[in-house]
């Protein structure tokens, strides 16, 4: 499971912001038309719009998502305090994955045939098992492509991270970003540690493939660890004995505690990267704050950080006020993710036109290239890869766990950026 984020330029984000509905005096940046507002697609009515969400709400990895449906919920109810989009106020349709590709599928669906909206929104580690039935029917999603290859693939998927885990024509594109921070945090010989899914098990062969660039072994792999999985004493014993000083774990929250209590339990003292450590969860935890301190991990919407700093407060802002199971505190991964799948749907819906349709939205969507997450990412998303055109420079806020408290690496709050590279196998 892989966490991409962009290096985000204050002075773009601020104008990113506008754009995307954000401003100092409150007033709605959304498109108002005076055409006639029409129910021209499934979901759309002349005063509403309904879209999909499917969420991890229960299940194994319910740790990493479950509390996304709250922040997507607060997304929307934001959206129509500004005016919805185009005058129509947006309603929210969520379902539970259960955790299951089976139960995916039965979920999406549901969305489409019995609910009737207009698209879905991706909050899942297991969104592959819905994707080839709303791909044939057409219907818009969003969100992050961390599931499998259907994201760079499919049109009428939409990715606002690059789709690494997608191979075009045998060949398929990662970052150096990570094995760049490993390098500067002083990694010689680092183990991959990833849950068997296909999208983790192809990120820990690019990643292993790239440590030998940056001067690192890579001393271990494990790419089989059962989904949800906590028991790593075989694996610990295996990273002692090949000599590794590093790990970089792709796996759930859960898991990633369980990891990192192994490490603690065996006595090792070695450097941990994790993609999706970085939550309140772990910090209101008192055996995962003990057992991840010192780790590092990444994240897109962070506290700290010179690069995203306007955006992040105004998200936190929105969250206060709309979203009453938030108390304060850090967004975690599926958080994080359901935000920002929900926001790139309604970009997509803003592009669309007064009266949308679901090949309005994808041919519109497909051809955009200054979208920024609402600020939160400073690079531009271009959502024109489906032929592999992946940008060739890709950036990490990188934090680590110290105290009681996530801390800026490096101190001065950049990011961490590394370079796109070509994996074959």
């Amino acid at each position: 499971m892989r966490r991409i984020t962009y290096q985000v330029l204050a002075a773009g984000a601020v104008i990113a912001m506008v754009a995307a509905g954000y401003s100092s005096s409150g007033a709605s940046a959304t498109s108002l038309t005076s055409a006639k507002l029409t129910a021209s697609a499934p979901g759309i009515t002349p005063t509403t719009i309904t879209i999909g969400m499917i969420n991890d709400t229960t299940g194994f990895v319910a740790s990493s998502f479950s509390d996304g449906v709250g922040v997507a919920q607060a997304r929307v109810a934001w959206q129509n305090a500004h005016g919805g989009v185009d005058g129509r106020k947006l309603k929210l349709v969520v379902e539970d994955s259960q955790s299951s590709p089976s139960a995916v599928l039965t979920a999406a669906k549901s969305l489409v045939e019995t609910k009737g909206v207009f698209g879905v929104v991706s909050d899942s580690a297991l969104f592959f098992g819905a994707a080839p039935y709303l791909t044939q029917a057409g219907v818009p999603v969003t969100g992050d492509g961390l599931d499998g290859p259907e994201w760079g693939t499919s049109p009428n998927m939409f990715t606002y991270g690059s789709p690494t885990f997608t191979s075009y024509n045998g060949t398929s594109y990662n970052y150096t970003t990570v094995p760049k921070f490993m390098k500067s945090i002083g990694a010689k010989k680092t183990a991959i540690v990833a849950f068997a899914s296909p999208s983790a098990v192809l990120s820990g062969k690019q990643v292993g493939a790239m440590l030998p660039k940056f001067g690192i072994q890579n001393c271990y792999q494990n790419l089989a660890v059962p989904l949800g999985g906590v028991d790593f004493t075989a694996t610990v014993l295996q990273l002692k004995q090949a000599g590794c000083d590093s790990v970089i774990a792709e796996l759930t929250e859960s898991s990633e505690v369980g990891l990192a209590s192994a490490i603690k339990n065996a006595g090792l003292h070695i450097k941990q990267y994790y993609y999706a450590s970085y939550a309140q969860a772990t910090l209101d935890s008192p055996s995962a704050l003990a057992a991840l301190n010192g780790s590092y991990g990444q994240t897109t919407v962070v506290a700290g950080h010179a690069s995203t700093p306007a955006a992040t407060q105004a998200l936190y802002k929105q969250l206060k006020q709309y979203d009453p199971a938030y108390h304060g505190g850090l967004l975690d991964f599926g958080a994080s993710i359901a935000w920002e799948g929900t926001d790139a749907m309604i970009a997509g819906l803003k592009l669309a036109g007064p009266n949308p349709t679901r090949a309005s939205f994808t041919s519109k969507l497909r051809t955009a290239s200054s979208y920024t997450i609402g600020g939160l990412s400073a690079s531009l998303v271009n959502f024109n890869y489906l032929t592999g055109k992946l940008p060739p420079v890709q950036c990490s806020n990188m934090v680590q766990l110290k105290g009681s408290a996530f801390v800026p690496v490096p101190a001065d709050g950049s990011a961490t950026c590394g370079t796109r590279v070509a994996y074959k196998g």
